[in-house]
């Protein structure tokens, strides 16, 4: 691995370590939202490597884009990763 790739992998790792670690202490429904968002950074770091999906561009636009309703509103945040699921998993029957 590159240097940089290394570095931002090891962020990325760093952050999800201490989002496991401080789980105990916030509420419920930021564990979803720390996952979603570890979701979307590890395609950022793709995407800044050059390995680039559209499928997976498109997921990070979807979930950038709502990831904070979880502190607005619930039942969105929620309806958010449901159509979510269904788009990755429709992807994974594509793909056989």
């Amino acid at each position: 691995m590159e240097d940089k790739l290394e570095k931002e992998i090891f962020e990325l790792i760093c952050y999800m370590l201490i989002s496991a670690r401080n789980l105990d202490q916030e509420t419920k429904m930021y564990g979803p939202f720390r996952l979603v968002d570890a979701a979307s950074k590890l395609i950022e770091i793709l995407e800044k490597n050059e390995i680039y999906d559209e499928f997976l561009s498109q997921v990070r636009t979807i979930i950038e884009a709502n990831k904070y309703k979880v502190m607005t509103d619930k039942e969105e945040f929620v309806a958010f990763l449901d159509d979510l699921v269904l788009k990755m998993v429709a992807k994974l029957k594509e793909a056989g």
